[in-house]
């Protein structure tokens, strides 16, 4: 049996009591699954009665395994009693008795945070402007340009757009740093990729040339060990190159695209980019009437949520670093991190998706939005034919996270619809 106590932020603290009759039983379930793993003299293995293995390897042989029966039983009637408790992480369990008449022990459940929401509808929101212009248009043409671009190795001085391969030697205070050098690196001038002023130190030099160029790392260089350090770099110009793109006229329009004049062609990608717009200025004005609807509700998010947030977030960081060839130790020991220091700088950050997820979820359940089985089969359907796949077969290759998946997918696009229907956006302010 158990009682009940609420303490603040939906904590709750349940006092388990198990009789010593129930005890009992839960060493005895606890001997009948695990009796195989023991060998005593005279008896096939697990053939051996519970008191000759209790004999052997002791009386509390049992315990670890009859504690954690006993545990789960209990703590799964009382999620299962108890309506109102969503546990949000794995309980914390305190053995407070343990005698001839049974035991007790106390378990802390942390549950779901109340949320207490503001006005989630009538609100005025002005919706996210932008705005295509020529320079943009030029700068995605220019990309184009440059991806066909030929280059040409040249015996002259370089100068600012030339490409330039060099090998190069770094040191502070005399002694050469981690990441500091390099063989055949080819750099373009002007790329600001390398720490202010040294691409521009390289303009004049020619193939053959070396020089000594001097910079000083930023004070927010990621380094703890170089930021603000005086720094010399001993570089031997290999080759240059300049760049030569290709002139941006009809014949060039049609190589790169299905259009037969430049006309068309730029028409075309100034369509691109204002549907691109478009689609992230909608996304971003969503996103101002949701932020907007989580300032005004009250949610006291508990400490053992947010350190469960964060981990998602390193375990997503970590992945993206693998993507890098990277691991996450590689990071640490780049940056001179720890794990706390990011989880530190990250906790506000998994406080708000906390909050978010929580507002969002109590919008759903007050308005009784749900995926009804017809809409789950029509996106299944449309998703198959990009996949050139009977809805039945592409069905069929899908796993419950995947069906999960989409259905959270369509319950967010039916509460944004909701939203923006139920707010007003002000699209001339």
């Amino acid at each position: 049996m158990y009682t009940l106590e609420k303490e603040k932020n939906n904590k709750y603290v349940a006092k388990i009591t198990v009789s010593a009759d129930e005890w009992e039983n839960y060493i005895n379930s606890a001997y009948e699954k695990t009796k195989h793993k023991f060998n005593v003299g005279g008896f096939r293995k697990g053939k051996a009665p519970r008191k000759m293995i209790e004999q052997n390897f002791g009386q509390n042989v049992f315990f670890d395994d009859a504690l954690e029966m006993a545990f789960y039983n209990e703590y799964e009637k009382i999620i299962i009693n108890e309506k109102e408790i969503e546990p949000v992480n794995a309980p914390e369990i305190d053995l407070e008795k343990f005698d001839e008449t049974g035991l007790v022990f106390n378990v802390e459940i942390q549950s779901v945070p109340e949320v207490k929401l503001g006005e989630y509808k009538g609100l005025k929101i002005e919706a996210a402007k932008g705005e295509v212009s020529e320079e943009t248009v030029d700068a995605e043409i220019n990309q184009q340009r440059n991806r066909l671009a030929r280059f040409e190795t040249v015996d002259k001085e370089a100068s600012l757009g030339n490409f330039v391969t060099i090998d190069f030697i770094g040191s502070v205070d005399g002694k050469e740093f981690e990441g500091g050098k390099a063989e055949n690196y080819r750099l373009e001038l002007g790329s600001k990729s390398f720490i202010k002023g040294f691409e521009e130190q390289i303009v004049g030099m020619k193939s053959g040339d070396k020089k000594v160029i001097k910079v000083t790392f930023p004070s927010d260089y990621f380094s703890p060990d170089l930021k603000g350090k005086a720094a010399e770099f001993k570089v031997t110009v290999k080759k240059v190159e300049e760049k030569e793109l290709p002139e941006l006229d009809d014949k060039f329009a049609s190589n790169v695209s299905e259009f037969e004049t430049v006309k068309e062609y730029r028409a075309s990608i100034r369509k691109h980019l204002e549907e691109s717009l478009q689609s992230n200025l909608k996304r971003e004005t969503e996103n101002k009437l949701i932020d907007a609807i989580v300032e005004t509700s009250e949610i006291d998010v508990p400490d053992s949520m947010a350190e469960q947030q964060l981990e998602s977030f390193i375990k997503d960081f970590e992945i993206k670093l693998s993507y890098q060839g990277l691991t996450l130790q590689d990071y640490l020991d780049q940056t001179k991190l720890t794990i706390e220091e990011i989880k530190k700088e990250q906790k506000e950050n998994a406080v708000n998706t906390i909050k978010t997820r929580l507002v969002l979820e109590k919008i759903i359940k007050n308005e009784d939005l749900y995926v009804k089985s017809k809409e789950l089969e029509e996106k299944i359907t449309e998703i198959a034919s990009k996949y050139k796949k009977s809805p039945d077969d592409y069905k069929k290759s899908l796993g419950e996270r995947e069906l999960i998946y989409f259905e959270n997918g369509i319950l967010m696009d039916k509460l944004i619809s909701f939203l923006m229907k139920e707010n007003e956006i002000i699209e001339n302010a």
